[in-house]
């Protein structure tokens, strides 16, 4: 007796293709066409993963880049500053709460108002490529917003998660335009929601000499090659200025550079290092190492 094997162990043998037929062959056209596809696949993919890294891994580099940044400007700051007293201390082993002792600070200028506007020695001495000026406080823009402030508008000071000084402007201590840059989509987008900035917003100008007091005043958009927004009066070319401007510029409209925002502020104030710092500073870290945080003078 014979076994057959198992049924499935038996597997049917296809039939043969009919003598003289041919696979069909692709044409030129068609090879060329789904090459042509096949690159605009793998471009596609590559634009994804730029975007990818220029929106989100750029901005992780730039955000560590801007607290090691404000680490090192306020670990760095001179010795000989007035001793800041606790705020809100009251302890008769430790000493009580003194307030603030203000540091003597020698006038540039003074506002209509009487004001007087104190020098910035300091942050003129900062202005080389790895050093940090101050920082720009804007509450408007978030409790925790803070950026570095640098002397120059290339990639190497506006790309640190940070804003950069234009070189040809004024600086704080003079009448004049203290004009700053910052990207508003990448690199920690310090100005992505300069947008969000109204009329009479208080915007605050940190240093080693105080604080330089604005107070927003305007908004317009320009094209890119409308540089008068950087003159010393801002759309006066040519005019002299009698007191200090802050201009805030970033691209416009998002994820676009084909216009510029522009946000100009007024001075109003200026603290010396010691003294009462703006209630809406006192709960940034650091601000407590030059200024007195605690309660009204």
């Amino acid at each position: 007796m014979t076994l057959s094997p198992p049924r499935h162990a038996a597997s049917p043998v296809p039939p043969s293709p009919p003598a003289g037929k041919k696979k069909p062959r692709r044409s030129v056209g068609s090879k060329v066409l789904g090459g042509f596809g096949e690159i605009l696949i793998t471009l596609g993919v590559l634009g994804l993963l730029f975007v990818v890294w220029e929106l989100w891994w750029t901005g992780i580099e730039a955000e560590s880049d801007r607290q090691d940044s404000l680490n090192e400007f306020y670990a760095n700051a001179p010795e000989g500053f007035p001793e800041i007293s606790p705020g809100g201390e009251d302890d008769e082993e430790e000493g009580t709460d003194s307030g603030p002792t203000p540091a003597d600070f020698e006038v540039c200028y003074t506002l209509d108002d009487g004001t007087e506007i104190g020098c910035a020695p300091h942050m003129r001495s900062q202005t080389g490529p790895e050093q940090i000026m101050g920082t720009v406080y804007a509450p408007r823009l978030g409790d925790t917003w803070a950026a570095p402030i640098r002397h120059g508008t290339t990639t190497n000071q506006i790309d640190r998660g940070g804003v950069g000084h234009y070189v040809h402007t004024e600086f704080p201590d003079e009448p004049g335009n203290f004009a700053l840059a910052g990207h508003r989509n990448t690199n920690a987008s310090m100005l992505g929601n300069q947008d969000d900035l109204q009329t009479g917003d208080a915007i605050y100008v940190v240093s080693y000499d105080g604080i330089y007091v604005y107070e927003v005043a305007e908004r317009h958009v320009v094209t890119p090659q409308s540089t008068e927004v950087l003159a010393s009066l801002p759309g006066e070319p040519g005019a002299e200025a009698e007191t200090g401007v802050l201009t805030f510029t970033t691209c416009h409209p998002m994820f676009s550079n084909r216009e510029r925002l522009i946000h100009h502020a007024e001075i109003v104030d200026f603290v010396p290092i010691g003294g009462q710092a703006p209630d809406e500073l006192a709960h940034h870290e650091y601000i407590s190492q030059l200024f007195y945080t605690g309660g009204e003078a």
